[in-house]
């Protein structure tokens, strides 16, 4: 069995902008410290082997400000990136067409393979553990969504997650 805390990272001055973040490092606001920091109080008193974080710059800051003093092993990954917008990435959301993406925009089905890459990597290297899962909105969501069975055709059922917000989950062995 395993179970994973997983949390978005606090709000970016991009996420303010409502500009395409992708894969951009992300650049905390004051506000989004503080989310970091509440969600550390959360966190103090839940039992956490290690952190599992994506490999940006606002993920990275988010553990940092949360994790605070405690000594925990961490480990980062690509893999829980956020979806990739490529020739969209720094734009800003209103002046791009929503009906018509560019070919080297990374699909859904794309985001949700990945997903399910992350978790078996997760069972295959750390089956037992309670790990504390950073991310981002839309990778989390495909995350979760593999968790709980939901298919690729409801993945916007899944609820999003709001800046540095917690969800528990636990996996059990097949």
């Amino acid at each position: 069995m395993m179970t994973i805390y997983l949390a978005r990272h606090g709000q970016t001055e991009e996420n303010l902008a409502r500009i395409f973040q992708g894969h951009l490092p992300g650049r905390l606001i004051a506000e989004g410290k503080e989310q970091a920091r509440i969600l550390g109080v959360r966190l103090q008193n839940i039992a956490i082997d290690m952190v599992v974080s994506s490999d940006l710059q606002r993920c990275k800051d988010t553990v940092q400000l949360a994790v605070g003093e405690r000594r925990l092993p961490w480990v980062t990954t690509p893999l829980l990136r956020e979806i990739d917008w490529g020739s969209w990435t720094g734009l800003y959301i209103k002046d791009v067409d929503l009906t018509c993406f560019p070919a080297d925009v990374e699909t859904e089905p794309m985001l949700y393979d990945r997903a399910a890459q992350f978790l078996q990597w997760l069972k295959q290297n750390y089956d037992g553990r309670r790990i504390l899962v950073v991310g981002h909105g839309l990778i989390n969501r495909a995350v979760q969504a593999h968790i709980e069975g939901i298919p690729l055709q409801q993945l916007r059922s899944v609820p999003k997650m709001n800046n540095a917000e917690l969800r528990t989950f636990t996996l059990e062995n097949p």
